[in-house]
């Protein structure tokens, strides 16, 4: 059966905004979406898919696509030639689709969400000025009014990688890489993932941490996620809940497939007793989870649970 690695992840608490992208007069503005009788800030899948190809350029990997600046991208191969494309991680794991031959294409093996925020956005802006000469559109010595919508909150997004389609084209069961290669380019998505930095139009004025603070990881041959959205705001001061997904624990969802890992406090999780490798022993739905302090450890977690099988 085909093993798939469903995740959600929630970044750390910041202060966001879009500082390129959509605007009204001289305001950046914010995505947004309903939900839930609420307005929420959302970030594109594609803001998250951007940072993630970014930061495997940082980290040196072998890439088709490559950005010079944040403002040219450079191609090492625009016709995805058949032979070429295994050997690049972003198209094999990011997928591809030719500008003028949408037969020339590839469903990536990883599928992201948009980011939502875990709290409404109640219409906060901020008032600032530019320095003269940093619009072109602007003439004159004087400095540039502007505003800017921002939003202090956590994002929750979610993902899916289906290891087995790594290195492999579309209705062929063969794969360009070997077990090795796979776990590689798992653990480098996954790391990438647990390493966000700049999403959604962050910049060096409005900095904030994308990267998760608690990423939740399933393990499964179960072809859908079910516990996508799972993270809940604390009422006033207090820990993240995820009561949603706990109603799906020994049902929809087995426990066992679960690595957790975070360092702030899950409500559902406080205080749970876990064996000297991480395995939660407490009687109740999460027996069986496994409970890291932090997110690097749960994908750790991760890539050794698979260490050994074939994905």
């Amino acid at each position: 059966m085909t093993m798939h690695i469903f995740g959600m992840a929630l970044t750390h608490e910041g202060t966001f905004s879009n500082n390129r992208g959509e605007n009204e007069g001289n305001t950046n503005t914010l995505q947004k979406i309903i939900r839930d009788g609420d307005m929420f800030s959302t970030v594109s899948a594609e803001a998250i898919r951007y940072a993630l190809r970014d930061g495997w350029q940082r980290d040196g990997e072998t890439l088709n696509r490559r950005t010079r600046d944040h403002r040219k991208v450079e191609y090492g191969d625009r016709e995805f030639a058949p032979n070429e494309w295994p050997s690049r991680l972003d198209d094999d794991v990011l997928g591809f689709m030719h500008a003028s031959n949408d037969t020339v294409s590839r469903r990536a093996p990883l599928e992201v969400t948009r980011a939502i925020s875990i709290t409404p956005w109640t219409g906060e802006v901020m008032h600032n000025f530019a320095s003269p000469g940093s619009n072109p559109a602007v003439t004159g010595d004087d400095p540039i009014p502007y505003s800017v919508e921002v939003h202090h909150t956590r994002y929750q997004f979610g993902f899916a990688l289906t290891p087995e389609s790594l290195g492999r084209a579309d209705n062929n069961t063969d794969s360009a890489h070997d077990g090795r290669e796979k776990l590689r380019r798992i653990s480098a998505t996954l790391n990438g993932l647990a390493s966000l930095r700049r999403v959604g139009g962050a910049h060096a004025r409005y900095f904030a941490d994308y990267s998760p603070e608690i990423l939740i990881l399933r393990v499964t041959t179960d072809p859908a996620p079910r516990m996508l959205y799972c993270f809940e705001p604390p009422e006033g001061v207090g820990a993240i809940g995820v009561g949603s997904l706990e109603r799906k624990l020994g049902g929809d969802i087995d426990p066992e497939e679960l690595i957790v890992g975070a360092s702030v406090d899950i409500a559902e999780l406080r205080d749970m007793k876990t064996d000297a490798g991480g395995r939660i022993v407490d009687e109740g739905p999460w027996k069986g989870a496994i409970l890291t302090g932090g997110v690097k450890d749960a994908v750790a977690r991760c890539v050794e649970r698979l260490n050994g099988r074939a994905p």
